[in-house]
């Protein structure tokens, strides 16, 4: 019997592959790039160990997903306490929050405004399903106004009332202000997450090295373009012009394009995603901030966070610079998305400003420069998606042999322990000879994670 294919090195992809070779398969990964971990990945920059993005491991993890991480990284997993930072226009609030923060950075007149609208909307909540009504019940329709809305228009591209409620379940993690007030008085447990030592991409890479040491194969730089179905079952993975014959796929590219693939693309068609454009600047400064990560909200300035590698790894790189990455939003063949390396340095000057570093290019000299663009970042939650996502999953669910997984292949938010956890799951329905509707049917408890930011 042909072995078990998987498509794609990210958590998702290599927490099945991890899960198959537990149970004594030996699975083909195939992965498109030439390292494991896709967005939650590293590569070398200027001497740094450069993240794509600030990915945490987040203490939320399940006790399996934690045993993934050990197995993995063995020792090399360090605590480190958070220390973000939230610009709403001059005003700058700790993240997470503290009380005393929150009134340093609001003002008490502000920071009583914010709570006034919280208790409003408690008694008279916003009427809505919508992104916008959902995050103006838990946390007031001010908190809408000056933080929640401008960032979706941002992040999204949309307006509030275009994107759909579950944004709001997902991305407002706090549902009252009781939370928001428990958040801030909270202790370190709540304020700290893991990291490895070496960067976020160890995580993979000891995945991908213990998969191979199991008896698995990741072949790198190797596309998957289509399947080869028998009837309504696949049989095999083409890539090229090389067909891998398989008795069960987990697939975790882009669901609009598994419906393609199975000709079911009229299924996906309304789903779409949101592109980024990650830029990294190495500084002639040996530190750039204190804090870890800054969140941008207001329109001027086009990333919506600014992270710094020395800030995860406990302030250890090359001493006299530091790297610097961004995340910026952005729509395939938009402006953001064709501008050039210079432009780029230049619209995120503001941020190194607002971040403290004033008159960066004095200050602070711009050593290296590095873009990548990511034509599908994350799932737009429109208004009606989840209508539009069950019905591409309920499609898939009638080709035997196909397990999609994944932040891409579900449609779903998700951070690096909820696509671990769902790669391990569907890791064991194959092991276990799972039918696809069995995984359908799997997969509910995957489709509505909470984001820890």
């Amino acid at each position: 019997m042909s072995r078990p294919v998987v498509i794609g090195a990210g958590p998702a992809g290599l927490a099945a592959a991890w899960a198959l070779c537990a149970a004594g398969e030996k699975p083909l990964v195939l992965e498109a790039h030439d390292a494991p971990g896709g967005l939650a990945g590293s590569f070398d920059l200027d001497g740094f160990r450069a993240d794509y993005g600030p990915h945490r491991l987040h203490r939320a993890a399940s006790p399996e997903v934690r045993a993934l991480y050990a197995a993995a990284l063995g020792g090399a997993l360090r605590e480190r306490l958070r220390s973000g930072v939230v610009h709403l226009g001059a005003r700058r609030l700790p993240y997470p929050l503290s009380l005393p923060g929150l009134v340093q950075g609001l003002g008490i007149a502000g920071a009583l405004r914010h709570a006034g609208s919280a208790a409003l909307a408690r008694v008279r909540p916003p009427a809505g399903s919508h992104f916008g009504a959902e995050a103006a019940r838990r946390l007031g329709r001010h908190a809408v106004r000056v933080l929640y809305g401008p960032a979706a228009r941002k992040v999204w591209g949309l307006e509030p009332d275009a994107l759909d409620e579950a944004l709001g379940r997902a991305r407002v993690q706090k549902g009252s202000p009781i939370a928001v007030l428990r958040a801030a008085v909270g202790k370190k447990a709540g304020r700290s997450f893991f990291y490895p030592e070496r960067g976020a991409g160890d995580l993979a890479e000891g995945l991908a090295a213990r998969i191979a040491a199991a008896g698995g194969e990741i072949r790198y730089g190797v596309r998957a373009d289509g399947f080869v179905l028998e009837g309504e079952r696949v049989a095999g993975v083409r890539a090229g012009g090389t067909v891998f014959e398989t008795r069960a796929v987990i697939a975790t590219n882009a669901l609009p394009q598994l419906c393609a693939w199975t000709g079911r693309a009229e299924a996906a068609a309304p789903l779409q995603y949101r592109s980024l454009v990650l830029l990294h600047l190495t500084l002639g400064i040996d530190r750039a901030s204190p804090h870890d990560v800054h969140y941008f909200v207001d329109a001027a300035i086009p990333a919506n966070r600014m992270f710094e590698a020395k800030g995860f790894t406990g302030g250890s790189g090359p001493e006299g610079r530091t790297l610097v990455g961004f995340d910026i939003p952005c729509a395939e063949g938009d402006a953001l998305w064709n501008a050039g390396e210079a432009e780029l340095v230049a619209r995120v000057q503001p941020a190194l400003e607002r971040a403290g570093i004033v008159h960066a290019p004095v200050h602070a000299p711009v050593l290296g420069v590095s873009v990548r663009r990511v034509r599908a970042a994350y799932p737009i939650y429109r208004k009606g998606f989840r209508a539009h996502r069950d019905a591409a999953l309920d499609a898939l669910a009638g080709v035997e042999g196909l397990h999609p997984a994944g932040r891409h292949a579900l449609f779903v938010h998700d951070n690096v322990h909820h696509a671990c956890a769902v790669g391990l799951a569907a890791g064991r329905a194959v092991a276990g000879r799972a039918g696809a509707r069995a995984w359908r049917a799997a997969q509910a408890p995957f489709l509505s994670a909470t984001i820890e930011d």
